[in-house]
């Protein structure tokens, strides 16, 4: 884990720009994280599991409120799907 200043990092924002391929760039400022900077692949990875992550947790709350459910193929055949 790369560490630096918001002043370094000003300073040296196309080193910390590269260095962002290898590991994230954390930043601080008076000694206080306020950043960290990501690869776009990562970021968008962690983002999509985040949201996966929400989607499993509504699932699992729509279930234990115990409505109507439906079997896979009258999903498809109401959203007008082949199966």
């Amino acid at each position: 884990m790369t560490t630096t200043t918001s002043n370094e990092a000003r300073t040296h924002w196309a080193e910390l720009i590269d260095g962002v391929r290898v590991e994230p760039v954390h930043i601080t400022r008076r000694g206080r994280p306020v950043a960290v900077l990501v690869d776009p692949e990562f970021y968008e990875r962690a983002v999509q599991a985040l949201e996966d992550a929400e989607d499993v947790a509504a699932a699992r709350a729509a279930r234990a409120e115990g409505g109507p459910t439906v079997t896979h193929e009258e999903l498809l055949r109401e959203l007008g799907i082949e199966a």
